[in-house]
C-alpha cells in the first residue's frame, strides 16, 4: 500500500519494517472529530486563498501603520524614541501572527493536489479559526497603537524605564562605602586598560570585575559612567596595586570583555538615556513648529520627579570591596550636580520667552529640592539662580516678574532652614 495515499487523506502513517514485511498503522481523523469540521478540497481552496489574500492586507495595513507611527514619533517627539516603538513586543508580536496566518493558508493551498480532490480536508476549518483570531488580534493592535502615539503613555513608559534603572543602581551602592577622591599616591603599581572600541557604554558587568579583582589580588578603578561615548586609545581601567603583578593580554581582554560597547545607548543600566529622550519630547514640544506647552511641562514636571530620586547622590568614588583585603572594585559614581545641569540646561535655554515653562522648572526644582541632602540643596539653589539670570528681560517686570520671583523664592523658603 503507498505511503502517499495515506498523507494524501490527512492521516498520521508510521512504516515498520520487520523481516521484510510492513506494517502500516495510521490515524484516521474523521474517526476523532465532528464531520462538520471537514470539507471538501474545492471549497477549501476557496477559503484559504480568500483568508491568504486578507491576511495579505491586513499584514500590509499593519506595516503602513507602523510607518506613520515612525514617522510621527521622529517628528513630533524625539527620534531616540524610535526604538521604544520599534520593540514593543506586542505590535512584533501581531505583525507575527498575520504572517504567519498567511504563510499557513500558501502552503496549505501548495499541498492540495488534484489527485485528492475527492477526499474531505480540516484544513479550512483550521484556517478559519486562524482568520477570527488574528480579527482579534488586529482590534487589539488598533487599540494599542493609538495608546502608544498619546505623548502622555510614551513619556509614562520612558519614566517607568528610568525609573527601575534608578532603583538597580541604588541596589548597587547599597551599603557600600565611598570616596571623595582617589589618591593614586598610594600604590606602587599603576597599569592602564585602553579601549580598542568605539561607540557607547550599556552595559558593566560589576560582579565579575569584583571576581577579577579579587583573582589578580589588586585594585580595579572604573574611570567611565555608563552610556559615556567612548573612542580608541582611551584608558577605561586603572590596575593598582602595591605589590608587582603581571598584566598581560589575557588580562587585558577579559577586563575588556566586561564591558559591552554598542553604536547606539541603551535603557538597560542606563536611567539617563530615558531621562534624555523626556528632554528632547519637551523640547520639541516647546518649540514654535509643536507648540504644545502642556506637554512640556508635564515633562518638565515627570524630570523633576526623576532627578528628584537622584538627588541623595553624593559625587566621588564606590567601592566594592571582595574577600581579600587588597583587592577591590571602585567605580565613578553619578554627580548630581553635572545631572541637574545636564537635564535642564536645554530646556533653560529654550523656554527663557515661556512663562508656564519657567513656572514648571521651577516646580520640578522645588521636587528634588524635597529628599536632597545638605550639599545638593545648595546646587539646588545655585541652579534656580541660574534659571533665574536666563530669563528673558521682557519677563522681569509686571505680574510675570512677581509670580516667577514668588515660585523662586518657595524653592528656597520651603526646603532651607
Amino acid at each position: 500500500m503507498d505511503l502517499s495515499y495515506f498523507v494524501q487523506r490527512n492521516i498520521i502513517n508510521r512504516g515498520y519494517f520487520h523481516n521484510n514485511y510492513r506494517f502500516e498503522v495510521f490515524l484516521n481523523l474523521e474517526n476523532y472529530l465532528p464531520q462538520v469540521l471537514f470539507t471538501s478540497v474545492d471549497l477549501a481552496k476557496t477559503i484559504l486563498a480568500t483568508i491568504a489574500g486578507s491576511l495579505l492586507s491586513m499584514t500590509t495595513f499593519t506595516f503602513s501603520i507602523t510607518m506613520v507611527v515612525l514617522t510621527m514619533y521622529s517628528s513630533q517627539f524625539s527620534l531616540r524614541t524610535l526604538e521604544n516603538f520599534l520593540s514593543d513586543k506586542t505590535t512584533m508580536k501581531i505583525l507575527g501572527v498575520f504572517m504567519g496566518g498567511f504563510v499557513y493558508s500558501i502552503s496549505s493551498l501548495l499541498f492540495m493536489r488534484a489527485a485528492i480532490s475527492e477526499y474531505m480536508v480540516i484544513s479550512a476549518t483550521i484556517g478559519v479559526i486562524y482568520a477570527i483570531t488574528c480579527l482579534a488580534y488586529f482590534a487589539i493592535f488598533i487599540h494599542h497603537v493609538a495608546s502608544l502615539i498619546q505623548v502622555e503613555n510614551l513619556v509614562d513608559r520612558l519614566y517607568s524605564s528610568s525609573i527601575e534603572g534608578i532603583n538597580s543602581y541604588k541596589e548597587l551602592l547599597k551599603d557600600k562605602s565611598f570616596k571623595d577622591d582617589l589618591n593614586l599616591k598610594d600604590y606602587n603599581f599603576i597599569f592602564e586598560i585602553i579601549n580598542d572600541k568605539v561607540g557607547y557604554i550599556q552595559l558593566v558587568d560589576h560582579f565579575r570585575l569584583q571576581v577579577i579583582a579579587k583573582e589578580i589580588s589588586a585594585t580595579i578603578i572604573f574611570e567611565k559612567l555608563i552610556g559615556q561615548f567612548l573612542v580608541k586609545d582611551t584608558v577605561v581601567f586603572f590596575i593598582c596595586s602595591k605589590d608587582k603583578i603581571t598584566i598581560d593580554e589575557e588580562l587585558s581582554n577579559k577586563l575588556l570583555d566586561c564591558l559591552t560597547i554598542g553604536k547606539y545607548r541603551s535603557e538597560l543600566q542606563d536611567f539617563n538615556f530615558p531621562i534624555q529622550k523626556i528632554v528632547e519630547i519637551s523640547l520639541r514640544a516647546i518649540s514654535p513648529g509643536i507648540n504644545d506647552p502642556n506637554t512640556s511641562n508635564h515633562c518638565i514636571r515627570m524630570l523633576g520627579v526623576l532627578i528628584g530620586l537622584i538627588s541623595d547622590f553624593e559625587k566621588g568614588y564606590v567601592i566594592l570591596k571582595v574577600d581579600q583585603e587588597n583587592s577591590e572594585f571602585i567605580f565613578k559614581a553619578i554627580d548630581f550636580e553635572k545631572e541637574l545641569y545636564f537635564t535642564f540646561y536645554q530646556i533653560v535655554t529654550y523656554a527663557k520667552h515661556d512663562v508656564s515653562a519657567l513656572l514648571s522648572i521651577f516646580t520640578a526644582l522645588g521636587y528634588v529640592m524635597k529628599n536632597a541632602t545638605d550639599q545638593n540643596r545648595d546646587v539646588i539653589t545655585s541652579f534656580s539662580d541660574y534659571v533665574w539670570d536666563h530669563i528673558d528681560r521682557s519677563l522681569k517686570k509686571g505680574l510675570d516678574y512677581h509670580i516667577l520671583k514668588h515660585e523662586k523664592e518657595a524653592i528656597i523658603c520651603k526646603y532651607i532652614p
